[in-house]
Parts: C-alpha cells; sequence; structure tokens
C-alpha cells in the first residue's frame, strides 16, 4: 500500500507540471490559441496527463530496479527527469502534437528542453516529498 507522502508528491507534482505547462504554452508563447480543439477539451485532458504522468514518475522513483543501481533518491529524481522530458517530447513528436507553425530545429530546442526542464522540476518535487516524509537524513546527492 502507497503511503500518504506518496500521493502528497504525486498530486502537488502534477498540479506543479500542469502549471509550468500552462505559463509556458499559454502564457509565454501563446502556444494554447492555436490549438485546433475546444481549449477546455484540451486543458482537461492535459490535466489527465499530467496525473498520469506525475503518477509514473512516483512509481519510477521508486521502482526497485532503479534503487538498487542507485540508491540516492535525488541522483534518481536527475536523471529520471530529463530522461521522460525527452521521451515525453519525443512521443508527442511522433505523434504529431505540435503548436509551431512552422517547424524548426529552434522550436524543436526550446520545446525539447522546456519539455526536460518541467519534468525535471515534477520528478524533483516527489524526491524531496519522498526524502522528506520516509527518509530525511538522506541529503547528500
Amino acid at each position: 500500500m502507497r503511503k500518504p507522502g506518496f500521493f502528497v508528491g504525486w498530486i502537488i507534482s502534477a498540479l506543479l507540471m500542469y502549471v509550468l505547462f500552462y505559463l509556458f504554452h499559454g502564457i509565454l508563447t501563446n502556444d494554447l490559441l492555436r490549438i485546433s480543439i475546444p481549449r477546455p477539451v484540451f486543458l482537461t485532458v492535459a490535466g489527465i496527463v499530467y496525473l498520469l504522468l506525475a503518477f509514473g514518475m512516483s512509481v519510477l522513483i521508486d521502482a526497485s530496479f532503479f534503487k538498487k543501481e542507485i540508491k540516492n533518491t535525488y541522483t534518481r529524481a536527475f536523471i529520471a527527469g530529463p530522461l521522460t522530458g525527452i521521451f515525453l517530447y519525443a512521443v508527442a513528436l511522433i505523434v504529431g502534437v505540435s503548436f509551431a507553425a512552422q517547424f524548426t530545429m529552434i522550436n524543436m530546442l526550446v520545446d525539447v528542453s522546456w519539455q526536460i526542464f518541467e519534468q525535471t522540476v515534477g520528478i524533483a518535487f516527489i524526491a524531496f516529498v519522498k526524502v522528506i516524509t520516509f527518509n530525511p537524513n538522506e541529503v547528500e546527492l
């Protein structure tokens, strides 16, 4: 059974990544103005995706194969975050989810960099909650 810290890290991480997503795509770049489906539908689906993503990241950071190789929770987070961001960007790229009117290498680099940042912040928060909840003595990277 999962402990309360798991749920706190999962839910708040999902909210944090969703807020970062909205800041970047909704405010900084105005990408959300270019979506072809109704905005409330898109934002609802995005919220569900971030809940699933944060759940997966919460499970990943505790995966036994990962813990066996890398003992420190923060180190696992700073490895899994960028990898998750790259994976998520690659899936979006393959499926064709893009806000850019023209696809350029600059757009791609900015988008993948933001995705890496966003997922790293999310999983770092999960790691932080996990450490302060379950192992407050773990402070070194």
